[in-house]
């Protein structure tokens, strides 16, 4: 399976400040008493003018350092968003595609700095297949199954054969400027291993019976965001996904073991066959 790294997982960079209004304003009516300690009376009641004017002046403190927040993170490739990440990329040379999110743009912002170091790596090729089509392909996996040989499988997002799109990844990737001269590389589509699911569902007394109903389309949702290349089906996963509030065993008969699948392959969730139980 393709690795995405988890943005999300990184610690906040200790530059980011974490501001609350009542801090500041009290610095600021501390400062001020120590100043003028003649004040003091005026500034314990929230209504007084000057507890007033410290309050704005608090608040568009508060607003200018926030500010300065949103600036540090607009120049982190892992809080950068829009048109900020657009410039990021643009300095690491990776354009967006047409209609691509913030994610996986910033995916393959990460992916380019890793392609860039060696040429002929597992990465430079998956970059390569990502540049050539970002918008089609949903993963990619770079393998060696003898040597001197380069496979570069794509999946892409729609289940029929996207015929020009494999062709403009295979173009780009056997090009002069990607293809390292004494490699030989075959870019193929992903196969997929058709998997059906039968399992026995026993609901809680007083469960809904659109509890059950929804189980599978819940069960071909979860699927749709785990899918990738290289990744395994396994019992106690689909148990888990099954297994929701209301239901009181589940019961897996197929697949009965692990399904494994190589790297150019992934799982296709076909039928899907629920039985209920009492």
């Amino acid at each position: 399976m393709t690795d995405l790294f988890d943005f999300t997982a990184l610690p906040a960079p200790d530059i980011l400040e974490s501001i609350e209004f009542e801090d500041i304003y009290q610095a600021r009516v501390a400062r001020f008493k120590a100043l003028a300690p003649q004040y003091a009376d005026a500034l314990s009641l929230q209504s007084d003018p000057l507890s007033v004017c410290l309050q704005v002046e608090s608040y568009r403190e508060l607003l200018l350092r926030q500010r300065i927040n949103e600036a540090v993170q607009s120049n982190l490739l892992a809080t950068a968003q829009d048109a900020d990440l657009d410039q990021l990329g643009l300095f690491y040379g990776v354009l967006r595609a047409a209609n691509e999110a913030d994610s996986g743009f910033r995916q393959r912002i990460r992916q380019k700095t890793l392609a860039s170091s060696t040429a002929g790596s597992k990465d430079h090729y998956r970059n390569a297949a990502l540049t050539a089509a970002p918008s089609a392909i949903r993963d990619v996996e770079v393998d060696s199954p003898e040597p001197g040989k380069v496979r570069v499988a794509v999946l892409f997002h729609t289940e029929q054969e996207p015929t020009s799109a494999l062709q403009e990844v295979r173009s780009y990737v056997l090009s002069d400027e990607v293809k390292v001269l004494t490699d030989t590389v075959e870019v193929e589509l992903a196969e997929a291993i058709e998997v059906d699911v039968h399992a026995d569902i026993y609901l809680n007394p007083n469960t809904p019976l659109r509890v059950f109903e929804q189980l599978e389309s819940k069960l071909r949702a979860a699927w749709q965001t785990e899918l990738a290349l290289g990744t395994v089906m396994t019992p106690s996963w689909l148990s888990a996904q099954l297994h929701v509030a209301g239901i009181k065993h589940v019961e897996i008969h197929t697949p009965a073991t692990l399904v494994e699948v190589a790297a150019n392959q992934y799982v296709q969730l076909k039928q899907v066959s629920l039985c209920l139980k009492t």
